[in-house]
């Protein structure tokens, strides 16, 4: 009975990594597209995703970057989510104007606030923003994002990755602003040579090795099991030498 035993352990514990929750270290902050065009205005989409199963997400803040004067900005509404833009003035430029458009032009938003809203666990909200005039010179922009939880925690997307270092914890949504011209001239990369399919699963990363180990083990449960059943089955009801095969399966089953 110990192979029974030992089979009958292994199969609960792939059962149990199959089922467990994903993790959600996954689910970051992030914007999108990642990519924009020099001296250009764009549509960016905000992707704030609810990571607690215990808490709401109640407010979020985008903080702009500093490096970037981005004069202009409207905001697609959100239901249930009231959203506050705040300025600074520029450098150089009048305090004052009798021109609504010129006063706006003056000024470059430093960040905006969503609050008033939920966001459930499981659940995730989009916050569409255009923007621009995008910065003439190539470079990235880096929006920190604040994260505000309805028991008061606030989780800080405000890492910025560095070259050859690990992936941050708490990575802050980026866009990479380049010119038009380096986009349509670079060229194609050549096509990697297609990887065999065990190469694509040996290096799964996160829940995919979790599920991994636990079909492995689910498997081998299973072939120890049936070799277990089966050396049983020899022991108990052994067939003489000579005797056919089909006599030898009808006896197996009489035995059950």
């Amino acid at each position: 009975m110990k192979p029974i035993r030992v089979v009958a352990a292994t199969l609960v514990a792939g059962v149990a990594v199959l089922l467990a929750p994903t993790s959600p270290a996954w689910a970051h902050v992030t914007v999108s597209p990642s990519v924009a065009t020099t001296g250009g205005y764009g549509t960016f989409a905000f992707k704030v995703p609810d990571e607690r199963a215990d808490a709401k997400t109640t407010r979020v803040e985008v903080v702009f970057p500093e490096n970037a004067q981005l004069t202009s900005v409207s905001l697609r509404p959100v239901p249930g989510w009231k959203a506050t833009v705040a300025t600074r003035q520029l450098p150089n430029a009048a305090s004052a104007g009798h021109d609504d458009d010129e006063e706006a032009a003056n000024k470059a938003v430093t960040g905006i606030v969503w609050e008033g809203g939920a966001i459930k666990p499981g659940e995730f909200q989009l916050f569409e923003v255009s923007l621009g005039p995008l910065p003439t010179t190539p470079g990235r922009l880096v929006f920190k994002a604040l994260q505000t939880y309805s028991d008061g925690e606030v989780v800080r997307w405000i890492d910025i990755p560095e070259a050859g270092a690990p992936r941050p914890e708490h990575p802050a949504p980026m866009i990479d602003v380049k010119p038009v011209d380096a986009q349509a001239a670079a060229p194609a990369a050549p096509a990697a040579p297609a990887a065999p399919a065990a190469a694509a699963v040996a290096t799964p990363t996160g829940d995919g090795v979790a599920r991994l180990l636990g079909w492995a083990g689910l498997a081998l449960g299973a072939l120890a099991l049936l070799t277990a059943a089966a050396t049983g089955l020899r022991r108990r009801t052994p067939a003489p030498a000579s005797a056919p095969l089909a006599e030898a399966d009808t006896a197996a089953r009489l035995s059950r």
